[in-house]
């Protein structure tokens, strides 16, 4: 089909829109759903080389559209065939001319043109041209109905002006971020709520099938929308993970959930991994246990939760398990805060207990585990392996615990050193000598981690460090008096970083001791796939009441979010919130940045991996790597105490929706002080 068809009206369109970009196209699509558009026509693609060339055909448009579409002034933009389409938008490579006047068409059109050409290459039959009617406007802005980096939120850049002031960063529009389930920020003008305009934004994506970035605009209290298009840099999954959030996070409810070191150890927990987690902070368990040996007062506040397959911690249930006078939901900065005076006696004698508690007892807790772990386990039925694992789980959150405040209190008094904590633990040999200290590891353990369905190879390779040079060096110029305090606090950060190693040795030993009764029994009960039976709940395991229908069920519900990769953290509000980049592993690496679907197959080791959280299972590409990047971690991490071992420099808390760092780019890495750099 060809035309010569110099001026086609919005009626038109369809009949031509072969030779219409996608801009036009979706104005068009936008008027059809019922929303406010200017008034516009629309130059064909088959005409715009005669326009470039004939300033006569050039004067016959301009009056055909003055008498076509009256209007005191008009705008001229872009509408590439190529411009705005899912792929690939070419957002503001055009030329657009607004706020011109009937005698300024031809010159106006002959500008964009010649323009158009230039970035074209010649190729100015790709190319058609939309003539709006030009809406002088009190107010303009630009919104993303999703955040272009990948996240979930709305952004609307809005300022007293023309849009192209704030399209072309001519000025510094206001900005507002918020989530689809919260209501109207107060920070917009009281004209988005009287238009509903949060409401046409979202239903201008949902009509679309897809997120939208939309220029509008106000004129006399009414609501225009100039052009919109579908905002690319988002993947089809993550759009997918958006609305799935949408959909089943609490509306107008606050709420801070965030993955932590539970979640390093079961990411995506099946229904009995859930349940042996569940066990383990239950008021009869372990933590409990641990805690009231401390004269803590512990109380299960049930703060694990489930989005999709993701494991979160519910940090006010968290928190409020020990400190329950404290919140994290005071404001949007999601730090704990005093909240309830009713609750300051408990929280204020849990502060003195906890503070009161040594950490100097590292040995004793080594021999214990040492022995558990180095014990020939008699044949027991799932029941009593289950409270094997739970009697010896105190032991091992015990070594947890005292871990972390060994770790903090060594970072304390090494504030103001010219020394790094991750190069001081990697330098473990110049302070302790971990040799003496050696365990023979039950065979064939399979799995790293407290999940069930973990079966990646087992990985221990804690050893006696070498000696760091700088750390040496540190050592030697500091004063008798400084060792003196130091060293200590250094020996007991040393040997619980250890210790929290040796107790995940325990947890894979009786891991592995659970996972062989439950597929005995699944064998004994003729399943088909004796692992499916992960995917029923303890209780029906211990009263013998499986059903193997129920469970592939459940799996099946299970297998719909398998492949989800949620953020690190979800909260009710955006959060202001900045990533804190932190190394948890000395040493300087150089690589491709790329996650692990892309690394599986090559034997490169000039990749740095990125995850979004430090898995134990992780420990599976070492040898196709020399650095880790992670969204989510800290320096107790188990892989970040395995990586340091393995001399692999990690950092943490690198988000790739607010750093220009991306996959595919060549970057450095230092982790012994947290910093990332692009190599260009």
């Amino acid at each position: 089909m060809t035309t010569d068809k110099s001026l086609i009206s919005i009626q038109e369109i369809d009949s031509y829109k072969k030779f219409i970009g996608n801009k036009t196209l979706n104005l068009k699509k936008c008027s059809d759903f019922g929303f406010n558009v200017p008034k516009f026509l629309a130059i064909p693609s088959t005409v715009t080389s005669i326009l470039l060339t004939n300033p006569s055909a050039r004067k016959d448009i301009a009056k055909k559209i003055v008498h076509t579409l009256p209007s005191e002034k008009y705008a001229i933009r872009s509408s590439g065939l190529l411009e705005d389409s899912q792929s690939q938008s070419f957002a503001g490579q055009f030329l657009t001319k607004t706020n011109v006047r009937p005698s300024g068409l031809e010159d106006a059109i002959r500008q964009v043109l010649e323009h158009a050409d230039k970035y074209l290459k010649g190729q100015i039959d790709k190319f058609s041209i939309i003539i709006q009617e030009y809406i002088n406007p009190q107010m303009a802005g630009v919104t993303f109905t999703r955040n272009p980096n990948g996240s979930r939120e709305m952004i609307i850049e809005y300022g007293y002006c023309e849009g192209e002031k704030i399209v072309s960063g001519e000025i510094k529009p206001k900005k507002v971020s918020f989530y689809w389930s919260e209501q109207t920020p107060k920070k917009l003008p009281e004209s988005f709520v009287d238009q509903k305009v949060i409401e046409q934004f979202k239903d201008i994506e949902t009509k679309n099938n897809w997120p939208q970035d939309i220029e509008w605009c106000f004129k006399d209290e009414t609501f225009y929308i100039l052009q919109n298009r579908p905002i690319t840099t988002i993947s089809p999954e993550k759009y997918q993970e958006s609305t799935f959030l949408d959909n089943n996070l609490a509306k107008q409810k606050k709420y801070y959930f965030e993955k932590t070191e539970i979640s390093e150890i079961a990411p995506k927990p099946n229904t009995i991994t859930l349940d042996i987690l569940k066990k383990i902070y239950s008021p009869k368990g372990p933590v409990t246990n641990i805690y009231k040996k401390y004269n803590v007062a512990y109380k299960d506040t049930d703060f694990l939760k489930i989005v999709g397959n993701d494991l979160y911690v519910d940090k006010e249930k968290e928190i409020q398990s020990l400190l329950p006078a404290y919140s994290y939901l005071q404001n949007n900065t999601y730090s704990a805060k005093f909240r309830k005076y009713s609750k300051t006696l408990i929280t204020l004698k849990n502060l003195l207990h906890l503070n009161k508690i040594k950490t100097d007892d590292y040995e004793y807790i080594f021999d214990n585990l040492k022995n558990k772990i180095e014990e020939t386990t008699p044949e027991l039925n799932i029941k009593e392996i289950l409270e094997k694992f739970l009697t010896d789980y105190e032991i091992i959150f015990q070594a947890n615990l005292l871990s972390g405040m060994a770790i903090k209190k060594l970072e304390a008094i090494l504030k103001n050193e010219k020394i790094n904590l991750p190069e001081i633990i990697e330098s473990s040999s110049t302070f302790v000598d971990l040799d003496k200290y050696k365990i023979n590891l039950p065979q064939n353990l399979q799995g790293n981690s407290i999940d069930i369905a973990d079966k990646s190879e087992f990985a221990t390779s804690v050893k006696n460090s070498q000696e760091n040079k700088d750390t040496k060096e540190w050592w030697q110029k500091i004063s008798s008096y400084k060792k003196k305090v130091f060293e200590k606090k250094i020996e007991e950060g040393i040997f619980y970083n250890y210790l929290r190693e040796v107790g995940r040795y325990l947890t894979v030993k009786n891991i592995n001791l659970l996972r062989q009764s439950l597929l005995n029994i699944a064998k004994q009960n003729n399943f088909a796939n004796p692992e499916d039976i992960y995917f029923t709940n303890l209780e029906n395991v211990l009263e013998n009441k499986i059903n193997e229908e129920k469970c592939i069920a459940n799996k099946n519900n299970y297998l719909k979010y398998k492949d989800f990769e949620f953020p690190s953290t979800l909260t009710s509000s955006v959060p202001n919130i900045k990533n804190k980049i932190m190394g948890v592993s000395a040493g300087v690496a150089t690589g491709i940045l790329q996650t692990a679907d892309m690394i599986k197959n090559t034997g490169d080791k000039n990749i740095i991996l990125y995850t979004k959280m430090l898995s134990p299972d992780l420990t599976t590409y070492f040898d196709k790597i020399s650095g880790i990047v992670s969204n989510n971690g800290g320096l107790l991490s188990h892989l970040a105490i395995v990586a340091r071992e393995s001399n692999i420099p990690v950092i943490v808390g690198v988000s790739l929706n607010t750093t220009q760092i991306k996959i595919g780019d060549k970057i450095q890495i230092d982790g012994s002080q947290g910093k990332i750099s692009k190599i260009n």
